[in-house]
C-alpha cells in the first residue's frame, strides 16, 4: 500500500487529532503502520490524548521498539518506554520539529481541527509523502488517501451557543489550549490532568473564558458564541 517516495523513506511520523476516540485504529492506517514495521522504519509519534495515544498503544501491543516519542515541555504518555526527543518548548515548535524530522507521515484528522490543518499544510509545503485519514463525528463520514497537493487544508469549526459542556468535552478544550503555545506559557504541565471544579476554577483564575469560547457559571461550563459571552 505504501507507494512512491514512501519506499525510500526511513522515518515515519504518526500524528493526529486529540478528538480521535475510537478504541482501535482504522484498518488502512494499521496496514500502513504494519508495512512500516516490516521495513524496520523508525517511527516518530506524539504523546497527546487521542490519536497519538492510540498509535502508541498499537505499537506497544505489537512489541515494536524502534519508536521515538516526541514531546514539548514535558512528556505525558509513553506506552512502550521508548526513547524520547524534545522537539521544542511549545506546541507549534514541537509539531514543526517532528514534521521536519520525518520522511513521510500518517495523519488522523477529526472534525477538521485547526492545528492538524496547519500541520497538513506544512507537510504539503515540505513535500512529505502523507497518508490522511479524515473523520467527521457528526456525519460519521470517513475518507482516506494520500495528501492532495492541490487541496487547501483548512479548519472548519462548528459554533454551538449556550450548550452545556460535559466533562470529556471540557477536558478536550482545556487540554487543547494548555498544550498550545499560549497555554504552555501560562500554566504548568500538570494542569491538563485537572477535572471538574478545579478546571472551572483554573479557567476563572486565569481569565480564559474568552480565549476558550466558554463561560463559567455556578460551577458549570457552557460553550459561548465567539461574538461575546
Amino acid at each position: 500500500m505504501i507507494r512512491g517516495a514512501w519506499a525510500s523513506g526511513r522515518r515515519l511520523l504518526l500524528m493526529g487529532s486529540s478528538k480521535y476516540k475510537a478504541e482501535v485504529l482504522p484498518a488502512d492506517v494499521i496496514e500502513l503502520i504494519d508495512e512500516a514495521v516490516t521495513r524496520d522504519m523508525t517511527i516518530i509519534v506524539g504523546e497527546a490524548r487521542g490519536a497519538c495515544r492510540s498509535y502508541q498503544d498499537y505499537l506497544n501491543s505489537i512489541g515494536y521498539r524502534d519508536v521515538i516519542v516526541g514531546h514539548a515541555r514535558s512528556i505525558r504518555y509513553n506506552a512502550g518506554g521508548w526513547n524520547t526527543v524534545k522537539y521544542g518548548d511549545a506546541l507549534k515548535e514541537r509539531e514543526r520539529g517532528m514534521i521536519e524530522d520525518c520522511d513521510s507521515a500518517i495523519v488522523i484528522w477529526v472534525d477538521s481541527s485547526g492545528q492538524i490543518a496547519k500541520n497538513l499544510e506544512l507537510l504539503k509545503r515540505l513535500d512529505k509523502p502523507t497518508y490522511l485519514y479524515e473523520y467527521d463525528t457528526e456525519s460519521k463520514e470517513e475518507k482516506s488517501g494520500f495528501l492532495d497537493p492541490t487541496r487547501a487544508y483548512v479548519r472548519y469549526r462548528r459554533i454551538r451557543a449556550r450548550t452545556r459542556i460535559d466533562d470529556d468535552r471540557l477536558n478536550e478544550i482545556i487540554d487543547s489550549f494548555l498544550t498550545s503555545s499560549d497555554g504552555e506559557r501560562l500554566v504548568e504541565s500538570e494542569h491538563p490532568s485537572l477535572t471538574g471544579y478545579h478546571l472551572n476554577k483554573l479557567i476563572l483564575e486565569k481569565g480564559l473564558e474568552k480565549k476558550l469560547g466558554i463561560r463559567v457559571e455556578s460551577g458549570s461550563c457552557y460553550l459561548s458564541r465567539r461574538a461575546g459571552l
